[in-house]
């Protein structure tokens, strides 16, 4: 399978080519990017292949995918922006602050593999989804379906490492500005996966909520630790093994007894959860992976695989 890589100069980009190159079944036909041996973006829209993975920003990719789907029908596209993520147009317009740039794309799968695999097998267009959004909706889709989380009550404290920013240089992230230091950014309901997981919510459960969601910048490179802060009719026994069954066979995802590390899933496209009981009344539920792999390239690859017929686990890290 040959396989061209949009915006393989950042550090997703960059991380679907590490995968890539050690995929049995795959090789990175080209890449593009702004380092040296790259091509420019509009020369990968020339060239053929099998499949491509769009790690290009937000308000551009949408735009690429839409080329390449008119030109080469059969190929398959995940695109890692948040473009296709959000089913409207109303919707991205109020998230992202700009119109969207391909409308006849959206309503494309949604990239989740372990709760969309069925239709992300026969899709040509995937919508991978934001590293926050994942870190949250895996342990939360399924307590929500279960019916014993109060879906009115959802509070999102996460943690994530400076390369979920992106490698464009920016003050708040030189060195000096981070080590030593924590702090948080886009609190409440100003983070645009806000919109993302709750339109994904609504979708799953057909009921919406309005979620609070504070996300922070670790003194680390890589990963994701969420802690969610759930109202609930059952105890944590019980929700840990709601999760299990929901996940029973699901070779990336690992219910714990105690609190996940990012040192547990560095690296891999895993994602770590666990539940304990709070106050009462309350849970807290924690989820661990790493940003750059399961949050973005790794189950971009992963969702490659089960579009192209392939074990959604080839070429990848379960942990």
């Amino acid at each position: 399978m040959r396989v061209g890589v949009f915006g393989a100069s950042g550090y997703a980009g960059r991380e679907a080519v590490r995968i890539l190159a050690r995929h049995p079944e795959a090789r990175v036909e080209f890449a593009t990017g702004s380092g040296e041996g790259r091509l420019p973006h509009e020369d990968g829209l020339a060239r053929g292949a099998d499949a491509y993975l769009l790690a290009l920003p937000h308000g551009i990719s949408g735009s690429y995918a839409a080329k390449l789907r008119a030109s080469q029908p059969d190929a398959v596209v995940v695109d890692l922006s948040g473009d296709l993520r959000i089913p409207t147009a109303e919707g991205y317009q109020r998230w992202y602050g700009h119109p969207h740039p391909a409308p006849g794309l959206l309503g494309a799968p949604y990239g989740l593999s372990e709760v969309f695999a069925d239709s992300i097998r026969v899709a040509r267009v995937v919508a991978n989804p934001g590293c926050y959004a994942t870190s949250v909706l895996l342990p939360l889709l399924p307590l929500l379906v279960d019916g014993r989380v109060d879906g009115g009550d959802v509070v999102v404290d996460a943690k994530s490492g400076t390369t979920g920013a992106g490698r464009a240089p920016r003050e708040d992230l030189l060195f000096s500005e981070v080590a030593d230091d924590f702090s948080a950014y886009a609190p409440g309901r100003a983070h645009r996966h806000v919109g993302e997981m709750e339109a994904i919510v609504e979708q799953v459960t057909g009921k919406a909520i309005e979620m609070t969601f504070c996300p922070h910048l670790l003194p680390v490179k890589r990963g994701i630790l969420s802690a969610l802060y759930l109202k609930s009719s059952a105890n944590a026994a019980a929700l840990a093994g709601v999760l299990r069954e929901y996940y029973a066979g699901a070779p990336f995802i690992r219910v714990t007894e105690k609190p996940p590390r990012l040192s547990d899933v560095t690296g891999t496209n895993a994602c770590w959860m666990s539940v304990h009981d709070a106050a009462p009344g309350r849970v807290v539920v924690f989820s661990a992976l790493d940003n750059l792999v399961k949050g973005a390239a790794g189950q971009a690859v992963q969702n490659l695989n089960l579009a192209s017929g392939l074990p959604e686990t080839m070429g990848l890290d379960a942990a």
